[in-house]
């Protein structure tokens, strides 16, 4: 059986993030590099933010069912 490819941890992602805007400021780049760089950060950034609205969400549905009521989670 093959094993599935592990999607990085929240963690990973923002550490490449984090990496991929060094390697912009302090580099030298083609504009093809550059943009490669770029959209490979913004596909990072989404996933980032969905995962942590997804993590809001679990909180919020975590504080409803400990005190009964439901409220936004802000």
């Amino acid at each position: 059986m093959a094993k599935k490819k592990t999607e990085p941890a929240f963690e990973e992602k923002l550490q490449r993030i984090k990496a991929i805007a060094d390697r912009l400021q302090r580099e030298e780049l083609s504009l093809d590099d550059s943009m490669e760089l770029f959209k490979e950060a913004d596909q990072l950034i989404q996933e980032s933010r969905t995962f942590l609205q997804q993590a809001s969400l679990k909180v919020e549905e975590l504080i409803n069912q400990s005190t009964g009521e439901t409220r936004p989670f802000q």
